[in-house]
């Protein structure tokens, strides 16, 4: 009877041993905490297997620039905001450069998302930049 529960015993302390070693494991396998490193030549970006492209500043290649979709937001009438331009805060994003995609419309700070956009009066659409 005593060999059991010394059996036992062995038993459960290897099993709780081996799931602490395998947490163990698994941390010293896992990412650097952030801030991650600037990507430079030869570094991957987003993950392995996804390498910046080279010669463009590691700017996305021409044609996939555009905004996502995510970011047009549809409003149902002109704001206030696009007929008297709203001033930024102090702590707010410096004023970014048009892209080449946004060329003819206004760049605009949407108060209410706290960000710098185009509104496309055509549509009715605020893209977020």
């Amino acid at each position: 009877m005593h060999m059991k529960k010394i059996a036992a015993g062995v038993a459960t302390v290897s099993a709780l041993g081996l799931a602490g070693l395998g947490l163990g494991v698994g941390m010293a396998l896992a990412d650097p905490p952030a801030p991650n490193p600037n990507p430079g030549p030869g570094v991957n970006i987003g993950g392995p297997g996804n390498p910046a492209p080279p010669g463009r500043g590691y700017l996305p290649p021409p044609g996939h620039g555009g905004p996502m979709p995510q970011d047009r937001i549809l409003l149902p009438a002109v704001p206030a905001w696009v007929v008297t331009p709203v001033v930024p805060p102090l702590d707010a994003p410096l004023r970014p450069d048009l892209p080449d995609w946004a060329d003819g419309l206004s760049l605009v700070w949407n108060p209410d998302l706290s960000a710098w956009g185009v509104w496309n009066g055509d549509q009715g659409v605020f893209i977020r930049l």
